[in-house]
């Protein structure tokens, strides 16, 4: 197995030397080729995956076809849900090239938190930031497509680009959309009910930096 330096993953540069430590050794790195899967669509899942080098391709099966997507790498958290619930896996996640992952169980994950471990804690951040993520890549992939098959007046007459048909377009958006919303057992009917609480005395932050 290669060596790996977990400090130089953005989700774990806060991560303290033990922390760190106890991540090694509770979350064993496992190498995965390509095409290699780390879960499938419809099974159960067991574990939570970090991506610490590599990249992987998360799909979900059309019409007895696996369609892409998203493609995660280095540092991105997939199949945290597992951690917290038994649900089907929501969609396959693959290697796409030589790929090396940390895997955390549930039920090391639930040890740690009955024991009040900070890790454990820390986690439960990572998996409310990874799917805060999943849900924003995914409707600005939708909202994408939408400003993007608006009538555009200058461009009447011109002959389209040869490029993937509108209404695949439009399904693999809201594929994309519905996977992210599996993963927090939430509908497309649910958003409307989702609201933002700000606590007293704040603020919400007017810029915003990537």
């Amino acid at each position: 197995m290669p060596t790996i330096d977990l400090r130089s993953l953005d989700a774990l540069r806060d991560y303290s030397n033990a922390e760190l430590k106890l991540l090694a050794s509770v979350a064993p790195a496992r190498l995965y080729h390509a095409g290699d899967p780390l879960c499938r669509e419809g099974q159960h899942g067991q574990s939570c995956y970090l991506i610490a080098r590599g990249q992987v391709d998360v799909a979900k099966s059309v019409d007895g076809k696996d369609k892409s997507l998203a493609t995660l790498r280095a540092g991105s958290m997939v199949g945290q849900m597992a951690l917290v619930d038994r649900s089907p896996r929501s969609a396959t996640v693959r290697a796409t090239v030589e790929t090396v992952a940390l895997e955390l169980n549930r039920d090391v994950f639930g040890r740690l938190l009955a024991a009040s471990s900070p890790l454990a804690l820390r986690f439960q951040q990572q998996i409310a930031v990874a799917g805060v993520r999943q849900l924003r890549m995914a409707t600005t992939k939708l909202a994408g497509l939408l400003n993007s098959a608006a009538p555009n007046p200058s461009s009447a007459g011109a002959a389209p680009p040869a490029a993937q048909p509108p209404d695949e377009r439009k399904r693999d958006a809201l594929l994309t959309v519905k996977a992210a919303l599996a993963e927090w057992d939430m509908s497309l009917d649910d958003l409307d009910k989702v609201q933002v609480s700000i606590p007293r005395g704040q603020l919400p932050n007017p810029t915003v930096r990537r």
